[in-house]
């Protein structure tokens, strides 16, 4: 079945939820892998889970690297009574790197430089005639920078260019979006975040646009996405037909399990995307619309709403607001200033030569640094940089918007641009290393947890006593502890380790975590909760920037119609206790109740709360 890394079948409960002491094994189907993937998972065999996800030698290997070999075969957890075997042995034919054993150059703003040459010496090659690059020492790079990116091109959808807007995904909006006369402004906007919430150009095109022709889809677009909606519908009749991919491979995202059939569940994980998306695409039209926010202003609001949007992160942050940077280059959103996604984040520390803190403040020091470099290599790009674009505008004299990103200023790359290529000269850096020193990977450039928002679920370990967890947090690790009969239920006990480390991100030391996890202990009134695998225990999360700290949803009843509820941990006593009677509420609407009944309800537990709280006082 194409796309079976979207679409994959529900974990064995035994392993919905690993026990860190479990113990792995690789397995037959390692052997011959990726190097990359090989490598590691035979690294896991005969250790636990907690041994595997900790290791500091080699490349990080979290729990979300775990579950997607275990999903692919090439790992799996030791039954009871099954004995470990022999590890798996390497095929002896692999091809040996004509420099294996050698150590690889270091990464330099030089190199980097050669780098971006190369890369516009392909783009000129892929999209109008090939202007060969004369820098010597670009020259020499090129072919295993050609090497890196021939199979990244076409359908694959991987390679980025230097000109961020002649990358398949952006032209294809260029093209099919933006250059559209029947389309409003808005609506052209909106179109943006309703294709990159899966990238697929024939899914747009074939099952998508023709709803986004109608009137009544422009009506409310966030409906036409909601369960059994019409894009719902539309999307499954595509893939039932095609059997063609549903989500870009650029993606690594495996679908949380919500339907059985595999098909219908990625479908249904990319309406709920999309839907999600519509309601960011309405406030940041608003944002981008606003002529009294400054350029930085605008960065910062429209990235914070993508990042508090459930399933977005930084690197989420960065490639809707390139688009809509590309999308509006009168603003100038990203010239001076861009969100530093997780593949970006190595190679800034590596050029930089420290490791602070990979945030928007490092890409605009790295900026200045190339825009004021006046080395060989650098003379070099500007003067092969102003010959690529000559050629671009002439091929490109249709798309207005396009031509706009070939007038790019002697010394004045945009943040934007940087930030990308960085995420380029990483792939690049892997690549040779593999091809050219025989290495699993560019060790210098290893991604690290802390570049973007991972899923709880690669965060945390849960074992008989205890929910473990660690963040890779200001250069170091920072290790959590919670003891589950201190809150009476494991599923609270991993909601107090989540609230630690959103804590800890905010800026919260590692002392003060302590307390404030012994706080909740001390302070919290067990009670009546709802089952494990209930729904309200991703929906009924408190909202910790809160200036009044609350747990609110919209809930949803099955004749479309949809009603805000919340709880309050002012009334509720405790933040916990906020979350469980939210939970229990959920489940009364869940089961049919009316809202007028739920909060009677509601009110009755917050009474009930009260009143046991003043008798411990008493006590």
């Amino acid at each position: 079945m194409a796309n079976k890394a979207k679409a994959v079948k529900k974990l064995p409960k035994t392993q919905s939820r690993l026990d860190g002491s479990a113990r792995l094994k690789a397995t037959a189907k390692a052997v011959g892998s990726k190097l990359e993937f090989e490598t590691r998972a035979l690294a896991c065999h005969g250790k636990t889970v907690a041994e595997a996800i900790r290791k500091t030698d080699g490349p990080r290997y979290r729990l979300a690297d775990l579950r997607y070999d275990m999903k692919a075969g090439r790992v799996a957890l030791l039954k009871k009574g099954e004995s470990l075997g022999p590890k798996p042995k390497p095929k002896a034919d692999r091809p040996v790197a004509p420099k294996s054993g050698q150590p690889m150059p270091k990464a330099t703003l030089d190199e980097f430089f050669q780098f971006l040459s190369c890369q516009l010496q392909i783009q000129s090659r892929e999209h109008c005639d090939e202007l060969p690059v004369k820098d010597k020492a670009a020259a020499a790079l090129f072919p295993q920078v050609d090497m890196h990116v021939k199979p990244n091109l076409g359908n694959t959808e991987r390679w980025v260019p230097y000109h961020t807007v002649l990358g398949v995904h952006e032209l294809f909006l260029m093209e099919a979006v933006h250059s559209r006369k029947d389309w409003t402004e808005k609506q052209k906007f909106f179109a943006i975040f309703v294709f990159r919430a899966h990238c697929k150009r024939d899914l747009f095109t074939q099952a998508q646009l023709p709803l986004m022709l109608s009137k009544t889809f422009w009506k409310d677009p966030r409906k036409a996405f909601e369960a059994e909606g019409p894009m719902e519908l539309a999307i499954r009749a595509y893939r039932a037909k095609t059997k063609k991919p549903l989500l870009t491979n650029c993606f690594r995202i495996i679908p949380e399990r919500i339907l059985k059939d595999d098909d219908q569940n990625l479908v249904r994980s990319i309406v709920n995307r999309s839907a999600r998306l519509m309601g960011l695409a309405e406030k940041s039209f608003e944002v981008v619309k606003n002529k009294k926010l400054s350029p930085k202003q605008k960065l910062s609001q429209i990235s914070e709403m993508i990042q508090n949007t459930e399933g977005c992160g930084n690197t989420w942050a960065k490639m809707l607001t390139v688009c809509i940077d590309l999308a509006y280059p009168q603003e100038k959103i990203l010239d001076a200033d861009c969100d530093v996604g997780v593949g970006a984040a190595p190679p800034l520390q590596c050029l930089l030569e420290k490791s602070s803190a990979p945030d928007r403040a490092a890409l605009r020091e790295l900026l200045k640094k190339v825009n004021t470099s006046h080395s060989a290599s650098a003379k070099h790009f500007w003067t092969y940089l102003a010959e690529v674009e000559a050629a671009m505008g002439k091929k490109f004299k249709h798309l207005p918007l396009v031509v706009k990103q070939a007038q790019t200023k002697v010394h004045a790359m945009s943040a934007a641009t940087l930030q990308v290529q960085l995420c380029e000269y990483r792939q690049f850096r892997h690549s040779w290393a593999r091809n050219v020193y025989g290495l699993p990977d560019d060790e210098t450039m290893r991604m690290e947890d802390a570049g973007g928002k991972a899923r709880p679920e690669d965060l945390l370990l849960r074992n008989k006593t205890q929910v473990l967890g660690e963040l890779e947090h200001e250069g170091k690790q920072v290790k959590l502890s919670v003891t589950i009969k201190d809150f009476g239920s494991a599923k609270v006990a991993e909601r107090v380790a989540m609230l630690m480390l959103q804590k800890l991100r905010s800026g919260t030391k590692e002392k003060d975590l302590v307390k404030f996890r012994d706080d909740l202990a001390r302070d919290y009134q067990q009670g009546v909760d709802v089952k494990e695998d209930s729904e309200a225990w991703k929906v009924c999360k408190a909202q910790m920037s809160h200036s009044n700290p609350l747990v609110s949803f919209e809930f949803k009843r099955k004749d479309g119609s949809k009603f805000p509820f919340q709880t309050t941990v002012k009334a509720a006593g405790h933040i916990l206790v906020a979350e469980r009677i939210a939970r229990l509420c959920w489940e009364k609407l869940n089961a049919g109740k009316s809202k007028d009944e739920v909060l009677k309800f509601r009110d009755g537990l917050y009474a009930s709360q009260s009143s046991t709280a003043k008798k411990r006082k008493r006590e």
